[in-house]
């Protein structure tokens, strides 16, 4: 006979996505800077934390890997817009020194942000390839700003070519502000604002979002899991499986029940990448003695 584990289920999962973020266990050294107080230094250091825990999670959410210049250009656009990211901190150990200060941090992450982060900044769309796009500038722009403006590009990974769409044009506006003006196939955007990459990262999240409704939504696909020692380890394996971003999203366990095998699961997914989805799988189940099936279309 089946026998449901409902109000255990409710119990565990509560405490699963209440405190769902994994922590990202990083070590920053900062060295001593004149004019910085020791509480401004520790400050910063913890910025730089923050900032390298949010990369680190976003390597493991994309679907392949930053290269350095833009990885080094994400950080450094983190440390000032890093908080949404946050979900909480815990400062390890802190050591001041002759020559700086250490600190080692478990930073957890917010996921559902910054997976809506990296969308919006077109990281998921291009990291496998740029997006070749047209980008103009004024003629009279900043020296200070066409690195910053050549900066964006890089980090958003497009590929600048004259006379295609999409096409962004950037213009000097009133009062020390950037006017953006997006174009493509479908639409037009417009934007203003005092920072270059407010107005960058406004038209381009609304390009990429419009790229990715006019996608097909993925159908929802069943993972079966059987032969569980305990229900203990098949919820650890909820909690593993909604952390393989890069492979799948929108996990939710939908049953647990007891088979002459032992404990099995089933859990309701969108896949993202089913071969990398494959290689998780069968490098985390076959070893703890259980099988699986992933059946949908």
């Amino acid at each position: 006979m089946k026998i449901r584990y409902c109000f255990f289920i409710f119990a565990f999962l509560f405490c699963f996505q209440s405190g769902a973020a994994m922590a990202r266990e990083v070590q920053v050294f900062l060295p001593i800077q004149e004019d910085v107080s020791p509480m401004e230094l520790r400050q910063q250091a913890l910025t730089q934390g923050f900032a390298e825990a949010v990369l680190m999670e976003a390597r493991v959410m994309l679907p392949a890997e930053l290269d350095e210049s833009r990885s080094d250009l994400f950080k450094e656009y983190l440390l000032t817009r890093v908080e949404p990211y946050i979900q909480g901190y815990k400062v390890v150990s802190s050591q001041s020194t002759e020559d700086g200060v250490i600190l080692d941090l478990d930073v957890r992450i917010n996921k559902k942000p910054l997976r809506e982060g990296l969308k919006n900044m077109g990281l998921f769309s291009t990291v496998m390839a740029p997006l070749v796009a047209n980008v103009e500038w004024a003629a009279d722009i900043s020296e200070e700003n066409l690195v910053k403006l050549r900066g964006l590009m890089t980090l958003t990974g497009i590929r600048n070519t004259q006379g295609v769409l999409p096409s962004l044009k950037i213009e000097n506006g009133p009062e020390g502000t950037f006017k953006g003006s997006l174009f493509s196939e479908k639409k037009e955007w417009a934007y203003i604002n005092k920072d270059l990459s407010v107005v960058w990262f406004n038209l381009w999240g609304k390009y990429f979002h419009q790229s990715q409704q006019s996608q097909p939504l993925r159908a929802t696909r069943k993972l079966s899991v059987a032969g569980w020692f305990s229900p203990d380890a098949a919820l650890e394996f909820d909690r593993v499986l909604k952390g393989w971003d890069s492979a799948v999203q929108d996990v939710s366990l939908a049953e647990l029940n007891l088979q002459p095998s032992g404990v099995g699961g089933t859990w309701e997914l969108r896949l993202l990448d089913d071969q990398r989805l494959e290689m998780l799988l069968q490098a985390y189940l076959p070893q703890r003695g259980v099988t699986y099936q992933l059946s949908g279309d």
